[in-house]
């Protein structure tokens, strides 16, 4: 990507090292491959399927964004 700005590359970068990411991890459930990320109330939200089977997508409890418990 580039970036075309009459301002200081300073300028436009700042706070940059500071931004703070979501801590996900990997996780099988019922035997499908997940990315969850912890919430605060220490359940998983699902964040991508990372399955090779086209009927896992198909299930509605394992869309990205559904709450899952899980250890």
């Amino acid at each position: 990507m580039i970036l075309y700005t009459p301002m200081q590359l300073e300028l436009v970068l700042e706070g940059f090292d500071r931004t703070e990411y979501p801590e996900y991890r990997e996780i099988n459930y019922d035997g499908v491959p997940l990315l969850v990320e912890r919430t605060e109330h220490g359940k998983n939200r699902i964040v991508k399927l990372l399955s090779t089977n086209p009927y896992d997508y198909l299930r509605a409890e394992l869309a990205p964004g559904n709450l899952i418990d899980c250890q």
